[in-house]
């Protein structure tokens, strides 16, 4: 990891000041997406300090500034922290229209507005499965998800063909894959083969549907995805669709921060 304790502490404490209005707006559990409270604040419901602000990218010190939503307080929900083990067929972002992570999060008993303020955490494609950190904690989403961190996530794949050992060194090396109609060219991974077509790649990027594009570029594809763990973080025993909540500190200590 290249990002020393002492850096990633200093860059947790500035971020700590101020947030943004509408970061702040997602994090009182009132609104689903962020349309809805970047629409709320063009329309002037909402103020600081009972002066209406329209301007959704304010930076301001929640601890010092009053916030109100058609004059009603508004306070941010208590922190929360979660892993789950996510099935495939779910969409990692919330969708009125798809089965998404959050249905499951009827399964146990949280309020409403907490369960709008929780995100996922670096998202899996909707058919991989396996290990998602799950929080309304937007200061360390962003230190887990900083490419500095260089944090890796470790899966386990199936393929379509059999595992070819000399195109497994092109990818451990670094390959040029195609994100979003953009050339990009992966970091150098570890992959451990453990069958004829079962392997497990250790990477320490996340680029859209990354470690299916790697395998396709290779002429292979992999017909089943599942993380297994997140630095030090592992899923254990808990099973397809189950959540666990857990605590800040656990989650710092086993991403070795």
């Amino acid at each position: 990891m290249n990002i020393n304790l002492y850096t990633l502490k200093n860059l947790l404490y500035k971020m700590s000041k101020k947030l943004s209005l509408k970061q702040f707006l997602m994090k009182s559990g009132r609104f689903q997406k962020t349309y809805g409270c970047v629409e709320a604040i063009k329309q002037g419901r909402v103020t600081i300090n009972n002066k209406v602000m329209l301007n959704s990218s304010h930076f301001f010190n929640p601890k010092k500034d009053l916030v109100k939503l058609d004059n009603e307080k508004l306070r941010t929900v208590s922190k929360l922290y979660f892993i789950m083990n996510k099935p495939a067929g779910y969409l990692s972002q919330k969708s009125n229209e798809e089965k998404n992570i959050y249905d499951l999060l009827n399964n146990i008993s949280l309020p409403r507005e907490s369960v709008l303020s929780l995100h996922a955490v670096g998202r899996l494609d909707k058919d991989t499965e396996g290990l998602l950190i799950l929080t309304n904690d937007g200061k360390l989403s962003n230190i887990i998800m900083e490419p500095k961190s260089e944090i890796i996530k470790k899966y386990f794949g199936i393929l379509e063909n059999r595992v070819d050992k000399g195109k497994i060194k092109e990818l451990e090396k670094g390959i040029e894959i195609e994100v979003d109609d953009v050339k990009y060219k992966t970091k150098p991974c570890k992959i451990k083969i453990v069958g004829e077509k079962e392997i497990y790649i250790s990477v320490s990027e996340g680029k859209k549907r990354q470690i299916r594009l790697m395998f396709e570029s290779i002429g292979n594809k992999a017909v089943y995805l599942r993380r297994v763990s997140i630095a030090g973080l592992q899923l254990g025993k808990l099973n397809v669709g189950e959540i666990k909540q857990i605590t800040r500190e656990e989650i710092m200590e086993k991403l070795e921060f």
